[in-house]
């Protein structure tokens, strides 16, 4: 089982409709509330929480981001600070035993299906350095 990192911007704010958690951004509230349940479950070690300052979706937050090595990346957006934690820890889950990162789209929350705004396909370094021309290959230099 390949262990998945979890981004999620600290800095998003609350969306409008939600009320806010004192002074704390609701990207921040979001982090805790991640936190709280791999406490609660047990996956603190399985999962990589790592908070990052920006992911430039501000009109569209919360956001996150899923990935690990050789595996697909998925991109959210409109995650609520004070409900999605529950939906994204079960899906961190389900994406680190599977081998490519591929979720069944019937086994991912409701939750996961409205917020997931991107799919992106696993980086593989040697094969970006061995197509003909491209910019990453030796001879482009």
């Amino acid at each position: 089982m390949t262990q998945p990192t979890l981004f999620v911007c600290s800095l998003c704010k609350f969306p409008v409709a939600e009320p806010g958690a004192g002074d704390t951004p609701g990207g921040q509230h979001l982090i805790d509330q991640i936190t709280d349940c791999l406490n609660a479950q047990a996956d603190q070690g399985e999962i990589i929480l790592q908070p990052v300052r920006c992911m430039a979706a501000c009109d569209r937050a919360c956001n996150a981001a899923l990935s690990a090595p050789g595996k697909l990346t998925f991109i959210f957006n409109d995650l609520s600070p004070h409900r999605s934690a529950p939906a994204l820890v079960e899906f961190c889950r389900q994406y680190a035993a599977a081998a490519s990162g591929k979720v069944p789209y019937g086994l991912r929350s409701p939750a996961i299906k409205q917020a997931t705004a991107y799919v992106l396909p696993p980086l593989v370094a040697e094969s970006v350095a061995a197509v003909p021309g491209s910019m990453a290959s030796p001879s482009a230099s």
